[in-house]
C-alpha cells in the first residue's frame, strides 16, 4: 500500500512539473511578444501602378473586421484557383467607408485580366487606376496599424493634399508568406491630387 502511495505521489509530482513548465513557457512567449512594437515608416508620395483585380464587396462590423477579411481572402483565393485565374500581385483592401461601428470595403487580388469571368453575387472584376499615393509601410501586427493611418491623416493635412479615390492597403507580406505576425508588412495608401 505504501508503495502504491509513493507511486501515485511521484505521478502527481510529474504532472505538477510538466504543467508548471507548460505555464512558464506560455508566460515567456507572451512576455516576448509584448516587447514587440510594430513600426510605421512614412515613404512620401509614390506612384501606384494599378491593374486588374478580382474582389468581393463586403460590409463588416469593425470589431470583427480583421477576422472576417482573413476568412474572405481565403474564400476569394479558392474562387481564383477554381476558375484557374492567374494572380498578378499581392492581396489588398479598398476601403469605401469606415467608422467605429462598421467597415465597407472590397477585398481584392490582382489578376491578369477580367475577360469573360462569370462572377458570383457581390464579386467585382475591375481595373484599379495608376495613381499618385501617400504611403506608409506598417511592419508587424495588423491589429495596431491605426497609427499608420493617423500618420497619413497628418501628412495629407500638412501637405494640403486631397484624397481623390478610396484609401487602400496592400499586404506585401502576410499570413500566406509567414505565420510570424511580427514580420508582416502592409503598405497603406491615400490616393491624392
Amino acid at each position: 500500500m505504501i508503495k502504491k502511495l509513493i507511486k501515485n505521489l511521484n505521478y502527481s509530482f510529474q504532472e505538477l512539473i510538466i504543467t508548471s513548465l507548460i505555464i512558464l513557457t506560455i508566460i515567456l512567449i507572451a512576455f516576448n511578444q509584448s516587447k514587440f512594437k510594430s513600426t510605421n515608416e512614412y515613404k512620401g508620395m509614390q506612384l501606384h501602378q494599378g491593374g486588374f483585380y478580382i474582389g468581393k464587396i463586403l460590409s463588416t462590423p469593425t470589431l470583427v473586421f480583421d477576422k472576417t477579411q482573413k476568412l474572405e481572402f481565403k474564400k476569394l483565393n479558392k474562387y481564383i484557383i477554381s476558375k484557374k485565374l492567374s494572380k498578378n500581385g499581392f492581396p489588398f483592401i479598398i476601403y469605401t467607408s469606415k467608422n467605429e461601428e462598421s467597415t465597407q470595403y472590397i477585398i481584392a487580388i490582382p489578376i491578369e485580366n477580367c475577360n469573360e469571368i462569370d462572377l458570383p453575387l457581390k464579386f467585382v472584376c475591375n481595373y484599379f487606376p495608376k495613381q499618385d499615393v501617400l504611403t506608409v509601410v506598417h511592419e508587424g501586427y495588423l491589429n495596431d496599424r491605426n497609427e499608420a493611418w493617423e500618420i497619413l491623416d497628418k501628412e495629407i493635412t500638412k501637405q494640403n493634399k486631397k484624397i481623390f479615390n478610396a484609401p487602400f492597403e496592400v499586404f506585401w507580406k502576410g499570413l500566406e508568406q509567414s505565420r510570424d505576425s511580427t514580420a508582416w508588412i502592409t503598405g497603406l495608401y491615400y490616393p491624392i491630387k
